[in-house]
């Protein structure tokens, strides 16, 4: 087994997107280091948000805080004095404070902003200079009240430290970011993009198609599904009425490690399916159960060509019967997720996923290979020691050896080289602690 303790300090200033209006579905910024302001109010007991679907929908969050001015806070007000005809002034309140060019109509509006990344650093212990140059843009927008849309592109060059550079030279991958070519010397070249339209139509749904990402879960993990892997496509459907949120999620991944040679030109990844359902109730505000489901199977095999399965288009269904209906051999999981805020500054959480599991042999300690499971325990703090804006947290993840394989390489449960829940893949005990103020 694989023994981890992980200690994460970050003292940053948090970027958040400028996003115009927010009565449009378009989704948050979830990245962990930008929710430490939002997290606290959508973990209160008062509230009766569904907080383990990320990203979050802004819509949403407008409807439990004002979103707005939560937003506005990290505008630096001193800049905001464009009044004064002062050309320093209105240059720096541009950087800091708004998009770079925004065009706002009564029916319509976007705006483009660019994006930068720049830093360098030195690993002391292996004598290595690490740097990294990004630029990118990202485009966000509506159409009406009910429908949005963003693009981003990103292009980069970095000199990453040793660990992840041996991550690279394993996988062919920088994490996260999809492939990679040389550059400089033992520097990298990668760019990626991504993307998505966004239409609720009317209280009760919202149907998103792009090339994106999706977490579910509370903690800094995730056992069921996480933003780790590249970019992917995908169709997702929620629906949210009285206590519920229901996700349909459609997606297609991609194994590089299986070439497709039916195409007539230069051989391309294999590519594979799933449909991932996920269940939010919150009985009560201060208590968060979900149930999720997931189903992977290969497009294409060495019979014939499968494509996407219709069977598994049902949005209401249990997917372990139909697969023994259908006579294959699918990779299909079965999760639970939970959150309980007994305090408005603590929230405990955690995570139950199982492949294969047998309770008899579970409890007769033998080490059964075929008991593949996964869970978590975690909890939360907001403003400990009333401080605002200070999170700590802590959890404990264990993934049984072989969870989330597949007898059929294809079919395991990854995305271009990468695992769709931790990081790590399997046979992991990890320890995580983490403190962040913004």
């Amino acid at each position: 087994m694989k023994q981890r303790f992980i200690i994460l300090i970050s003292l940053l200033p948090s970027v958040m997107y400028h996003q115009t209006v927010l009565a449009q579905p378009l989704n948050s910024v979830y990245e962990n280091n930008s929710l430490v302001s939002f997290e606290k109010f959508v973990y209160n007991p008062d509230s009766a948000f569904h907080t383990s679907l990320r990203p979050w929908l802004t819509s949403d969050l407008d409807k439990t805080f004002d979103y707005e001015y939560e937003k506005n806070r990290y505008k630096i007000s001193r800049f905001i004095q464009p009044e004064t005809g002062n050309l320093k002034l209105k240059t720096l309140n541009l950087i800091f404070n708004r998009s770079l060019f925004v065009v706002k109509r009564k029916d319509y509006g976007f705006t483009i902003d660019p994006l930068f990344d720049f830093g360098y650093g030195y690993d002391l212990a292996n004598e290595r200079s690490t740097w990294i140059n990004t630029r990118g843009f990202i485009v966000e927008g509506w159409l009406g009240k009910d429908f949005a849309f963003s693009t981003r592109f990103y292009e980069t060059q970095s000199k990453v430290p040793l660990w992840i550079n041996n991550y690279i030279l394993t996988r062919y991958n920088m994490p996260g970011q999809g492939s990679v070519k040389g550059y400089s010397g033992d520097a990298w070249d990668y760019a990626n993009a991504s993307g998505y339209i966004s239409w609720s139509p009317g209280k009760f749904f919202n149907f998103q198609f792009g090339h994106g990402k999706q977490f579910w879960g509370d903690g800094y993990r995730s056992m069921i599904l996480s933003d780790h892997s590249l970019y992917h496509p995908y169709f997702m459907i929620t629906t949210t009425f009285w206590k519920i949120k229901y996700v349909n999620l459609y997606s297609q991944f991609s194994h590089p490690d299986v070439i497709d040679h039916r195409t007539s030109g230069d051989a391309v990844f294999a590519k594979k399916f799933s449909t991932m359902h996920y269940l939010s109730f919150v009985p009560w505000k201060k208590l968060n159960i979900s149930l999720f489901e997931s189903i992977m199977w290969a497009a294409y095999d060495s019979s014939y060509y499968r494509g996407f399965d219709f069977s598994y288009l049902n949005p209401v269904i249990f997917y372990r019967p139909v697969e023994f209906n259908l006579g294959s051999g699918d990779n299909a999981m079965i999760g639970i997720n939970a959150r309980y805020s007994p305090f408005s500054r603590l929230t405990l959480y955690g995570q139950f996923v199982f492949d294969e599991f047998k309770i008899k042999e579970m409890t007769s300690d033998a080490g059964w290979v075929g008991n593949k499971y996964a869970w978590q325990l975690g909890f939360k703090s907001f403003n400990p020691f009333g401080l605002d804006n200070l999170l700590v947290q802590g959890e404990v993840n264990l993934v049984r050896p072989y969870m989330y394989s597949h007898y059929l390489q294809v079919q395991n449960y990854s995305n271009a080289r990468e695992p769709l829940a931790h990081p790590s893949g399997s046979n992991i005990k990890e320890a995580v602690a983490i403190v962040k103020y913004n």
